[in-house]
């Protein structure tokens, strides 16, 4: 094993520096985050909702919330169009078997564990004046093209959630009917080659310290013990959980924890208690089991304060890490935690490290493709 190379941490240190200095000086648009009635993912509840008790409502994720603490986005929640643009909710149906149409549009009626459904909150997508936004991002495309062409001065983005839905694909091609930029969630450090419209913005955009500060707790305050990733909980032993409490109290979502609402599973939230308090207290968030995954809960969790570690053969965004931070396997992985314990400045490096590289990756880098690209096309648009 290697020393941490110097060098290098501070070029890392002077690129995000850089861009958080650039993104300071920088005149921001007025953003819009859109989401259909039907989408099982993300906030759920009215337009004038604060950041925090929004945050609080995802149905999972916690999402772009450093749009809201850093750009005064808003959010507002649209009934499901028919556009064919707006329908890539059916591809999760349709081509990926995930579940029935039926299944996504039963949100609009009921979400599990709570006493009302999406429409609750949702309006026409005709019936909102865009106008009062420069910058509009939807979530599987909310607003068609017959809506968007009607507001020549508001610039129109989107995800597409689910990388594996064949619109994701296709849209490396070209934006959408309607849209102007396509949001690749993709954030590794070296960009791959892609057309101007292709921005690698993260599903996960967000800042070190946002859910402290969305919530009035103190990020200096000491953090023990360990926030094992879901998949790794799900399939933990209760041999490997057992060992884990050598590094104090243990927060692992096991099957048996599982609850549910008239059959229908209520996904485990990590934005709300006691699942939040566990992530913005822990030491140390860890995956060593289950599937392998994206990494966007490992960026919430670091963005919550923790140290990550990783087993990087599952594990898409192994860029976050250095040696130091990932194991193959168990024993290996209570090895790395050993190291860690024994040594608190190479536990701060670490820390240090991964919190500066989800600033820049999740945050300051993208803010800044972000307002380029905004601009961009407002200048095109004028000069046309």
């Amino acid at each position: 094993m290697t020393p941490f190379a110097p060098v290098r941490d501070w070029l890392e240190r002077r690129q995000l520096e850089r861009a958080l200095s650039a993104l300071a000086r920088r005149e921001r648009p007025r953003i819009a985050l859109v989401k259909q009635d039907c989408n099982e993912d993300l906030y759920c509840c009215s337009p004038e909702t604060a950041p925090a008790p929004m945050l609080q409502s995802t149905l999972l994720r916690s999402g772009p919330i450093s749009l809201f603490t850093e750009f005064d986005a808003r959010f507002c929640m649209v009934r499901t169009d028919a556009a064919p643009e707006c329908s890539i909710w059916r591809e999760k149906s349709d081509e990926l078997k995930w579940a029935p149409a039926e299944w996504f549009m039963s949100f609009r009626d009921r979400v599990p564990g709570r006493a009302h459904g999406q429409s609750a909150f949702a309006q026409a997508v005709d019936a909102i004046d865009w106008s009062a936004f420069d910058l509009v991002i939807s979530i599987d495309v909310a607003v068609p093209a017959r809506v968007t062409t009607q507001y020549p001065n508001v610039v129109w983005a989107y995800y597409v959630r689910e990388v594996k839905a064949p619109s994701y694909a296709r849209s490396y091609s070209a934006p959408l009917p309607g849209q102007d930029l396509f949001l690749s969630q993709s954030f590794a450090p070296k960009r791959s080659s892609r057309p101007s419209h292709v921005l690698d913005v993260p599903y996960h955009f967000q800042r070190c310290g946002v859910f402290h500060a969305l919530h009035g707790r103190n990020w200096d305050a000491p953090r023990r013990g360990v926030f094992v990733e879901y998949h790794s909980a799900r399939d933990a032993t209760d041999d490997e959980l057992k060992a884990l409490e050598a590094f104090g109290p243990v927060f692992a979502r096991r099957v048996s924890d599982d609850t549910f609402d008239r059959g229908e599973r209520i996904p485990p939230r990590s934005m709300v208690d006691p699942d939040f308090s566990a992530l913005i207290g822990s030491k140390y968030h860890i995956k060593w089991r289950g599937r392998s995954v994206l990494g966007t809960a490992k960026v919430e969790a670091i963005a919550a304060g923790c140290l990550a570690l990783t087993d990087p053969d599952l594990d898409s965004t192994p860029f976050l890490h250095s040696e130091w931070s990932m194991a193959r396997g168990f024993r290996s992985l209570l090895a790395r935690m050993d190291a860690f314990e024994s040594s608190p400045a190479r536990f701060e490096r670490e820390l240090q490290r991964q919190r500066r590289r989800v600033d820049y990756l999740c945050f300051a880098r993208p803010a800044n493709d972000l307002i380029d690209a905004w601009q961009r096309v407002r200048a095109a648009r004028a000069h046309n």
